[in-house]
C-alpha cells in the first residue's frame, strides 16, 4: 500500500489522508501557509501550460528555493467524507486551502479558537447520528499539489492531495496555484509526470492522486499501465488498491487477472484485497472463485480470508464449501477462521456444525477454538455441551 495513510473515512467511501508534519520543539502538527501564492499570466491556458510556466518560473528563481505547483479538479464524495491533512496546528484553527487562496491573513482568537473546538465537537456527534443513514453525494474541490525540492532543474519529490476546505501544511514555501481544471487535463498532466519521474515516492503519489479521480473509464486505463508494468511491486500494489476503489466493471476483470496470473505474491494478495473493496455484485462472485480455484494457494488464502469480511450469504456457504472440501487443511483452517468473521455472527452456525461433525480433528479445534472468541450465547451453549461429552 502507499505510505499515505489510507483510511475509511465514510460509510460508502475509502480515501487518503495526509499527515502534516510535527511542528518543532512541541510535538504537535503545524500547518505553515505558503511564503507567497503565484497564478499564471494566462488563466485560460491549458492545465499542462501553466505547469510549464510554473517550472520555468521556478527554475529562474536565483534562491533556488523548494516550492508546490497546484491546481483542483470537482470529486463526486460523500457529503461527510473527506481528503487530506485533520490537524489544526495545535493553536486555534488554522486557515484552509480556500481561505489561503482567497488572501485570507487573520489568525483564530483564543474565543474563535474555542468556538472552533466546540464546533468541531457538534460535528463529530452529528455524524454519529448520521452514520446509519445514506449518506448524500456532493461535488467538492479536491487540491493535488506537486511538491518540488531545492535544486535545479527542479525534482518532483512527492504528491499530496487535499479538499480545499481543509487545512495542509506548504512548509513555508512558494506555491504556483494553476487554479481549476478538468479531470481530463488533470490525469493527462499526471501521466506526463509519472513519464518524466522515477523516484519511487513521487510516482507512488502521482498513482494515488489518479486513484481520487472519479472517472472510471479515465483513471482505469492509467493505473492498467502501471499494474501491468515493470515498476517496484509495492507500486503495482497500490495501482490494483486504486483500480479498486473505481467500482468498475473493466477494473474488476484486471484485478481478477492480477490476482490469478502476476508474478509477484505481493501483487496477487493486493489485487484480492481490492476486490474484496469493489462495491458490484460480481465482485463477491470473483472471490468466491479465487477462493474455491485459484491456482497459487496464497491467493486462495487471501480470498478466504476476504470472504469472511464481506456480507453475503453466498460468502457463508461458500466458506462451508471450502472448510469441508479443500485439498489443502490450510486452508480449510483459514474458511472456519473467516466464518468466525462474518458480520453480525452470520457463521456461528456453520461453525457449530463443523465443531461437532468435520472429519478432521483439526478442523474441528479451530471450530472449537473461534467459537470461544464470539459473544453469541449459541456458542457457549455449544462449547458447554461438548465439555460435557454430548
Amino acid at each position: 500500500m502507499t505510505r499515505h495513510l489510507i483510511a475509511a473515512l465514510s460509510a460508502v467511501a475509502v480515501m487518503a489522508t495526509f499527515a502534516a508534519s510535527p511542528a518543532p520543539g512541541d510535538g504537535q502538527r503545524s500547518n505553515r501557509p505558503p511564503a507567497e501564492i503565484l497564478r499564471p499570466p494566462v488563466e485560460a491556458a491549458t492545465l499542462e501550460a501553466k505547469s510549464d510556466w510554473a517550472l520555468k518560473a521556478a527554475a529562474r528563481d536565483e534562491r533556488g528555493r523548494g516550492f508546490w505547483i497546484g491546481y483542483s479538479i470537482e470529486r463526486l464524495m460523500g457529503e461527510r467524507s473527506r481528503i487530506g491533512s485533520f490537524t489544526d496546528g495545535g493553536s486555534g484553527r488554522d486557515l484552509t486551502i480556500a481561505e489561503i487562496l482567497s488572501g485570507a491573513k487573520a489568525a483564530a482568537t483564543p474565543s474563535a479558537a474555542g468556538e472552533d473546538l466546540r464546533g468541531a465537537a457538534r460535528a463529530a456527534l452529528d455524524g454519529i447520528e448520521a452514520r446509519e443513514k445514506p449518506e448524500k453525494k456532493v461535488l467538492k474541490d479536491l487540491g493535488i499539489f506537486l511538491k518540488y525540492g531545492t535544486g535545479r532543474p527542479p525534482v518532483l519529490a512527492d504528491v499530496s492531495i487535499s479538499n480545499l476546505d481543509l487545512a495542509f501544511d506548504f512548509e513555508g514555501a512558494p506555491l504556483f496555484w494553476l487554479g481549476k481544471t478538468s479531470e481530463e487535463q488533470s490525469l493527462a498532466l499526471i501521466k506526463t509526470f509519472y513519464g518524466r519521474n522515477r523516484g519511487s515516492e513521487a510516482r507512488e503519489g502521482l498513482v494515488a492522486a489518479a486513484g481520487c479521480h472519479g472517472t472510471a473509464r479515465l483513471v482505469v486505463p492509467f493505473l492498467e499501465t502501471v499494474l501491468t508494468g515493470d515498476g517496484p511491486d509495492e507500486l503495482r500494489k497500490d495501482a490494483a488498491f486504486w483500480i479498486g476503489q473505481q467500482n468498475d466493471p473493466n477494473g474488476l476483470r484486471l484485478l481478477v487477472k492480477a490476482a490469478r496470473d502476476d508474478r509477484s505474491e505481493e501483487v496477487r494478495e493486493g489485487a484480492v484485497f481490492s476486490i474484496s473493496q469493489v462495491a458490484l455484485p460480481e465482485a463477491v462472485d470473483e472471490i468466491i472463485a479465487l477462493a474455491r480455484g485459484a491456482e497459487a494457494r496464497d491467493v486462495r488464502k487471501q480470498a478466504v480470508f476476504w470472504l469472511g469480511q464481506m456480507a453475503s450469504e453466498r460468502s457463508g456457504k461458500a466458506l462451508v464449501e471450502i472448510a469441508r472440501k479443500d485439498g489443502e487443511i490450510e486452508i480449510q483452517e483459514q474458511a472456519v477462521f473467516a466464518l468466525s468473521q462474518l458480520p453480525d455472527n452470520q457463521g456461528v452456525d456453520a461453525l457449530i456444525k463443523l465443531a461437532k461433525t468435520h472429519p478432521d480433528p483439526r478442523v474441528r479445534k479451530k471450530a472449537v477454538f473461534w467459537l470461544g472468541e464470539c459473544d453469541d450465547p449459541r456458542a457457549l451453549e455449544t462449547l458447554i455441551a461438548i465439555i460435557k461429552g454430548k
